[in-house]
């Protein structure tokens, strides 16, 4: 969350936070998205594919994601690059209808219907990291099989370091760490 007017009366009425969940949602409409890091790259892109103008909003003066995901983005011919900007509200009655950016001291108002915010993710893991170790970015230092190295915790879902964080992954993590468990109860 960016931590702006308007921001949480919107997320789920314009603002959204995965392109492969909500963009369908945003065909042949304006979008922005917010940041300039691999995630913002990546969803600028597959919103490209059906939205009628994406507008990337990055508050440095350079992309910051890998130089092949910008080179693709700035291909695009329905893709607009604003650099230097930070967003400081939204605005709209029911649903999202306009950013509010300012860019050197300026503001200005882009029209859109949608926004998606990916400016990188926080976990909240610092309750149980005297039970499981963290990584460098806060997330659970657990492998694939959801297990921690202690006898019976498990750990699953997006709180567990991992490449891919959407909901089909989670819940395949959630059948290995019952099946896990399963097998520590019964002393497998």
């Amino acid at each position: 969350m960016l931590g702006v007017e308007g921001e949480t009366g919107f997320v789920g009425h314009g603002i959204s936070f995965c392109a492969v969940c909500d963009g369908a949602f945003y065909k042949g409409e304006d979008v922005a998205v917010v940041g300039g890091g691999n995630s913002a790259l990546q969803e600028a892109l597959l919103l490209a594919e059906t939205s009628k103008t994406v507008t990337v909003i990055q508050n440095l003066d350079f992309l910051t994601g890998e130089q092949k995901l910008a080179d693709l983005l700035l291909a695009k011919d329905n893709v607009k690059v604003i650099y230097g900007a930070v967003v400081k509200s939204f605005k709209g009655g029911d649903k999202i209808e306009s950013v509010v950016i300012e860019k050197g001291g300026n503001t200005e108002t882009l029209n859109v219907s949608g926004v998606f915010i990916a400016i990188g993710l926080k976990p909240e893991n610092e309750a149980f990291s005297s039970l499981v170790p963290l990584d460098g970015n806060g997330y659970y230092d657990v492998g694939d099989d959801c297990r921690c190295g202690k006898a019976g915790i498990f750990v699953a879902g997006d709180c567990r370091r991992k490449t891919v964080r959407q909901i089909t992954t989670a819940v395949s993590d959630g059948a290995v760490a019952a099946l896990a468990a399963c097998r520590y109860v019964d002393g497998r």
